[in-house]
């Protein structure tokens, strides 16, 4: 037993060694590495490159090859790379709090990703091959820095596989809608989308609006995070707009390329929808993904739903379209995966919200207005049920959003917190160019404290269920009352105060606690379930 139990670790250290992406081979000139950072005009440059301060949103601007890109980014990005991976790591391993699951865990990506660097261009393996000379490694520990990045670009589609679902904290679950023609104000392209992902508070702080002239390619700007070469939200000069949703998906058989990277490839190279969809189309994915596409020359926006084997596009009936986590075309709809999530989750309701306001804003659609729908905390019909639900467009769990008027090449990048804090305006084609004039004010709610009164809520919730766990049935009364107080009508608020008062034998308050939240419209399938258990049990001695 003990020598099999050596000749299977011998294999696993195989393996894993064998898993190792190598970096791609150095262009002959490599004198961008022996640059160093120089500041001046309140910016740090180094070479071409540089990073600095706009209205609070940390900016880089970024041109070159990409061994110049990436050596930039790593070098003028460094801390916040530092920041970004230190917080990422706390989280898994809030996950995964035993050290050895942790390294069985990361031993499997890396096996299971072996073939990762055969899906990546190699223009983009050069890039974060550079990232990592400009960056130092401050986890040698973890393995290899190169291979490490690499497969940090696939860890957001792994999210992708978690959205929606009530027993993972890191859900995410976006939103994005195109209007154009009759929709918008001067007819104007303008798009706008919230993307949700409630993993580490860093992601949605710790953010950098990029601006990349790639040699060989189209400008483009981002919203993104230091170190990555992928995009999931961003426009080129070309008049392209691009954002990636999240769709109904599962543990894939096989490797891909990471949406963000074919996302990336879509803004650097397409100057049209059939360029757009011709990279949509060939690429092999591993996840599935929904795709809000715009395009100035085209005129409109299409939505494109995306699994592993199959690529459709839904052509827009109006002048406006909407891209929700829920697939909506021929083949795919009816998936069962699909059905079921759409009934489990939250995608129609934040659907048929958005529908509502671009309704009700016949003609009206500007910049502005796009920010008015990506704060709205509404449920369908115009019903306020707390802050936080997840059922509304804006839960407060936005790790960042954007609008973009592809017609005049402004992007907009949210300040944090989740997407409520002032929207800075960018110039695609002149990145020099500042726009405070044009900048979209802080949403009430971080003025008026509604916000920290929402999130100091979120605590006493979570702390409730910590009281509970540990049979202090009173500790949670108390918290749930509180957290009513700090946000009235949030249906958690009554789950909480429910299920304390029933461990306390309360169960006539306890059966109108749970009547009360069942009113209040509980965002997921499974809690409406639960509750409508919990009351049984409340009525059953009553």
């Amino acid at each position: 037993m003990i020598l099999l139990a050596l000749l299977g670790w011998l294999a696993a250290v195989i393996a894993v060694h064998f898993s190792i992406a190598k970096p791609p081979t150095l262009p002959a000139d490599v004198s961008v590495l022996q640059l160093k950072p120089e500041m001046r005009d309140g910016k740090t440059f180094l070479g071409k490159s540089w990073t600095g301060e706009r209205e609070g949103l940390t900016v880089v601007y970024l041109k070159g090859s990409p061994l110049e890109i990436g050596f930039a980014d790593g070098t003028l990005m460094q801390q916040k790379m530092h920041t970004l991976e230190n917080e990422f790591r706390n989280m898994i391993q809030g996950y995964v709090p035993q050290h050895w699951l942790m390294e069985l865990l990361k031993n499997y990506i890396m096996f299971r990703n072996r073939h990762l660097s055969e899906f990546v261009p190699v223009d983009y393996r050069m890039e974060i091959y550079g990232t990592t000379l400009g960056c130092p490694d401050i986890h040698p520990e973890e393995g290899n820095f190169y291979n490490r990045l690499l497969n940090y670009h696939a860890a957001h589609d792994v999210s992708y596989m978690m959205i929606d679902n009530p027993f993972i904290r890191a859900r995410a679950g976006c939103t994005a809608f195109g209007a154009w023609g009759g929709a918008t104000e001067n007819a104007h392209l303008i798009t706008g989308r919230n993307f949700d992902w409630e993993a580490a508070e860093v992601f949605s702080t710790n953010r950098v609006v990029e601006m990349c002239e790639p040699d060989g390619g189209i400008p483009f700007i981002s919203l993104s995070w230091a170190g990555m070469a992928g995009v999931v939200s961003g426009m080129n000069r070309a008049g392209i707009s691009v954002t990636v949703n999240g769709a109904p998906s599962h543990l894939p058989n096989e490797i891909g390329t990471p949406v963000a990277i074919v996302a990336r490839d879509i803004l650097q190279h397409a100057k049209n929808l059939d360029e757009s969809l011709k990279i949509l189309r060939d690429a092999k994915v591993f996840v599935s993904t929904i795709w809000l596409v715009g395009s100035r020359a085209d005129g409109k926006f299409v939505v494109v739903e995306k699994t592993p084997s199959v690529t459709n596009v839904r052509e827009p009936v109006s002048d406006s379209i909407i891209c929700p986590n829920h697939f909506e075309t021929d083949g795919l709809k009816d998936d069962a995966r699909n059905t079921n999530y759409m009934v489990e989750a939250t995608s129609v309701s934040r659907e048929a919200r958005l529908k509502e306001l671009i309704r009700q804003s016949p003609g009206e659609i500007s910049p502005a207005r796009a920010v008015e729908f990506l704060r709205d905390r509404k449920l369908p019909g115009g019903v306020f049920a707390g802050d936080g639900h997840r059922s509304s467009l804006n839960a407060f769990i936005a790790t960042h959003a954007v609008v973009m008027d592809l017609t005049a090449g402004i992007f907009w990048a949210a300040s944090p917190p989740n997407g409520l804090g002032k929207y800075v305006a960018f110039d695609v084609n002149d990145f020099n160019h500042t726009l405070p004039e044009l900048a979209i004010p802080a949403d009430e709610t971080l003025a008026d404290g509604e916000y920290e009164h929402a999130h100091e809520a979120q605590q006493c919730l979570s702390d409730g269920l910590l009281a509970l766990a540990k049979k202090d049935a009173q500790s949670a009364l108390q918290l749930s009352e509180k957290a009513e107080t700090l946000n009235p009508g949030f249906y958690q608020n009554s789950f909480l105060r429910g299920r304390a008062l029933l461990m306390l034998n309360r169960k006539s308050e306890a059966a109108t606690e749970f009547e009360k939240a069942l009113a209040e419209q509980p965002a997921f399938l499974k809690e409406k379930q639960e509750l409508e258990e919990l009351l049984r049990q409340a009525q059953s001695a009553n």
